[in-house]
C-alpha cells in the first residue's frame, strides 16, 4: 500500500473549531468516498513547540492507496478537485500550509 502523509496548517483567521469541523464533515468525507482510497485518517494536533520558529501544525492526514497509479487516479477526479477548491478557505495555500509526502518506511519500536 502507498501511504501519503499530509501536514496541514490552517489559515490564522480560521478558528480551530471551524477548521476541525470542515475537515471532519466536508473535506475528509470527500476522500473517504473515493473508491481508490483504502485508508483515510485525520490527526489533530496541539503544537507544543511554541517556539515561534515555525507556524504550528494543526493536523496530519494519512491517506492510503493500493498504488501510485490509484493515487494519481484519485487526485484526478472531479471530487478531489472540488475538495481542493473548498480547502482554500481553511488551509494556508503555500507549502507552509499543506505539504504532502509519501511514507517510505515505518519503524515501530514499541
Amino acid at each position: 500500500m502507498l501511504t501519503l502523509m499530509t501536514v496541514i496548517r490552517k489559515r490564522p483567521e480560521v478558528s480551530t473549531e471551524d477548521f476541525r469541523h470542515f475537515m471532519e464533515h466536508e473535506y475528509g468525507p470527500t476522500y473517504a468516498t473515493l473508491p481508490q482510497v483504502r485508508e483515510y485518517v485525520q490527526y489533530y494536533l496541539s503544537d507544543s513547540g511554541q517556539d515561534d520558529a515555525e507556524e504550528p501544525i494543526d493536523a496530519i492526514v494519512r491517506i492510503g492507496f493500493d498504488s501510485q497509479a490509484t493515487m494519481r487516479e484519485a487526485l484526478g477526479t472531479e471530487e478531489y478537485h472540488r475538495a481542493h477548491e473548498l480547502r482554500k478557505a481553511y488551509m494556508r495555500d503555500t507549502s507552509v500550509g499543506i505539504h504532502s509526502a509519501v511514507l517510505e518506511k515505518q519503524v515501530r519500536l514499541v
